[in-house]
């Protein structure tokens, strides 16, 4: 009987790679612009609404009215070009097959291959295809404006337009993305240059200095890295990509994606290879430093989600973890020892109390410090009382639940 040998992980730091790109930035800033709860940019977000003429504003409506449909959109840009002028950009959507558009789109945000095929193909329509989606998911889409169905969802409005007008819906983007750069990102996009070079320089020094998994910690990117299996895996929506199907790996500085938002792309939409974008938020690129009509930069503190804390206290590891932080700042490799349980697991819990926005990170003398962010508890209350009975009449509920059987 021949051995079977298990198949080598392979290193996936020979697969990362640092750059520059307008592939995200042009979306994400679109993204900040009409974010209700945005929190960073304001007189960069003030000056540009007030550049942007009312004929974009009409655009925007058209394509449903939803800040989260622009990164939906760099979804349709292929997979395996991760740099692009703006005319490059513009010549890509302009060209492309409808239905790959559509493609793009849907897998972009459903993440299943046979239901975005339904979808494309006329099979099925865009609230049985949610309907039937596994639950793993539905976070991912709560979170992004599309689950439960509802007709009038200005996301769901969006891609409504994108499955039975897809030319109108192309042309409506190209628009609105044209006038966008004429008007307000071109100067924002030149006069961050220099910024951004030396936030890629900073990050790829970092990499070289510690392992993948403590520079993804460090650079707050939301996903979880098991190095030992080799998998990369979203924070929301169980979506997992194996280190053996990853191609190329791509880390972008960004001032505008603050939500950590990562995408991953097959080119041809058949092949498993993958190509990765992690456009990592960097707060201290300021906007428009150096002139009189823009401040710099201002960022106010992420907003809290109730929720997502009580999510994360909710379990007793993590609440032990929180007990420990609470006296001291500790690494990951102490908290695992302290507590006498493995270091993936200690890193599970900790990626669930950074999304909770409970801790804060800081790399230092050759590990990351880990400490508790006391005045999130401060607010909590307060908090929580105004999310609870906030006017009926303006809030937009966001209701999950969750039912498990007895015995």
């Amino acid at each position: 009987m021949v051995p079977t040998t298990k198949k080598p992980v392979i290193d996936i730091r020979d697969h990362c790679h640092f750059g520059i790109s307008l592939r995200f930035e042009l979306f994400f800033a679109l993204h900040t612009l009409f974010n209700p709860h945005a929190r960073i940019h304001l007189s960069w977000r003030d000056k540009a609404l007030a550049d942007l003429p009312i004929a974009f504003l009409d655009l925007f409506k058209m394509l449903g009215g939803s800040c989260e449909i622009f990164p939906a959109i760099e979804g349709a840009l292929p997979g395996n070009q991760p740099f692009f002028s703006f005319p490059e950009l513009i010549e890509t959507l302009r060209t492309q097959n409808a239905k790959d558009l559509q493609r793009r789109i849907l897998m972009g945000e459903i993440h299943v291959d046979e239901t975005v095929e339904e979808l494309v193909e006329g099979k099925t329509d865009l609230a049985t295809a949610l309907a039937k989606l596994p639950k793993i998911k539905h976070e991912w889409l709560s979170f992004i404006g599309i689950y439960p169905y509802d007709p009038t969802s200005p996301m769901i409005i969006g891609l409504e337009l994108l499955l039975k007008d897809p030319e109108k819906f192309r042309q409506t983007t190209i628009d609105a993305l044209e006038m966008f750069w004429q008007y307000s990102f071109k100067a924002t996009w030149t006069s961050i240059q220099d910024q951004l070079q030396k936030s890629m320089e900073e990050r790829s020094r970092l990499f070289q200095s510690c392992s993948f998994s403590e520079f993804a910690q460090q650079a707050l990117l939301r996903l979880r890295i098991d190095e030992k299996n080799g998998t990369l895996e979203a924070i929301r929506g169980g979506f997992i990509v194996p280190f053996d199907d990853i191609e190329s790996l791509y880390f972008f500085p960004s001032a505008f994606n603050d939500r950590r938002y990562w995408s991953s792309y097959h080119p041809d939409l058949k092949e498993s290879a993958t190509y990765c974008y992690f456009p990592y938020f960097d707060p201290a690129i300021t906007l428009g430093a150096g002139t009189s009509t823009i401040r710099t930069n201002e960022i106010v503190e992420p907003e809290l989600d109730p929720a997502l804390i009580f999510k994360a206290l909710g379990d007793t590891t993590r609440y032990a973890i929180v007990s420990l932080l609470a006296r001291q700042t500790l690494t990951a490799a102490a908290i695992a020892k302290l507590l006498a349980v493995s270091k993936p697991t200690v890193s599970h819990h900790i990626n669930q109390l950074r999304e909770a926005g409970l801790i804060n990170e800081r790399y230092q003398s050759g590990a990351v410090q880990i400490t508790l962010r006391r005045e999130v508890f401060e607010k909590l209350s307060a908090l929580t009382l105004s999310r609870l009975f906030e006017n009926p009449l303006e809030a937009v509920l966001n209701l999950a639940t969750t039912r498990k059987k007895s015995g």
